[in-house]
């Protein structure tokens, strides 16, 4: 018997696959759940792309309202069908130890290719002993591996879920950094802290002193922070002829409980009327964002 979870991401795969691949993978899981070797899972999850290939998932917008019901914050945007399948076989997992469980990952995680960690990192919200692989998540923040970080950080709630302060503020940096779409990183605002709001503010004035241009998302871990130096800030936002910054703006202030913010945004009453009517949300300013400067 699968679980949801299991059973979501089997029928995913199984209504694009062709019988070849069905019968495939339908043999492997029964290898997995009644006949259970470490060297058998490793074969198994090796070989996912030679026998179900690397084609897109097809999601339905249902699917992804599923897939947020049975796991907070999980999306499968971008997901192929080898990533689906080792992620599947990786739920199935022999769970009476976590200590043979952590085994088993450990020495994936240190023998894979880029796509295996890939699939090993999309894993990390589905693991039934998540307080293991905090350092594990940790540690791959630090790759240099583009789409392995996209894995960690992007439509992946384990992050915001377990790692520690410092961890998570590196996280959010990287992806400034690197160009990510900050909206796809799950529980931006319920992690943000004030480490992490001071060094975007400091990140923003170094940009704007080298005449450099500053992603409105930078701000979105600022608005329970407001204190008279992002004051200040704000006041450059709202001046600037940039509509996606006074957004961000306006967002901000909405958020904050500073009688400052709160009156510095009522000295723009359309923009406060269309951000309490939600005509602009975080995600909207991100993606516009990006389709005009990162596309």
């Amino acid at each position: 018997m699968m679980t949801p979870i299991q059973q979501f991401l089997y029928d995913l795969m199984t209504r694009q696959a062709d019988e070849k691949s069905r019968v495939w993978l339908d043999q492997k899981l029964t290898q997995l759940t009644q006949q259970f070797s470490n060297q058998a899972f490793y074969l198994t999850f090796a070989a996912a792309p030679r026998f179900l290939g690397k084609n897109l998932l097809a999601i339905m917008p249902a699917d992804f309202v599923k897939a947020e019901e049975l796991c907070a914050g999980f999306s499968l945007e971008n997901w192929t069908m080898d990533r689906a399948a080792r992620v599947l076989f990786i739920t199935h997992l022999p769970t009476e130890s976590p200590e043979n469980h952590l085994v088993i990952l450990d020495k994936l995680f240190q023998t894979a290719e880029i796509n295996e960690l890939v699939a090993l990192y999309s894993a990390l919200p589905l693991l039934p002993f998540p307080a293991q692989y905090v350092s594990r998540c940790a540690e791959g923040i630090r790759t240099n591996m583009t789409v392995v970080f996209e894995a960690i950080a992007l439509n992946n709630p384990f992050p915001a879920a377990y790692l520690t302060e410092n961890a998570w503020n590196q996280l959010f940096l990287k992806a400034i950094f690197t160009g990510r779409q900050i909206a796809k990183i799950q529980g931006v605002r319920q992690r943000a802290n004030a480490t992490l709001a001071q060094i975007c503010t400091d990140y923003a004035h170094e940009r704007w002193a080298a005449g450099r241009k500053v992603t409105p998302e930078l701000w979105m871990p600022i608005g329970g922070f407001v204190n008279e130096m992002v004051l200040e800030d704000l006041k450059r936002l709202k001046e600037s002829p940039n509509v996606l910054e006074q957004q961000a703006l306006a967002l901000i202030c909405l958020e904050s409980t500073q009688e400052s913010a709160k009156k510095l945004l009522a000295q723009m009453p359309s923009l406060k009327e269309a951000a309490e009517k939600k005509a602009f949300s975080w995600k909207s300013i991100s993606q516009q964002w990006h389709q005009e400067n990162l596309s």
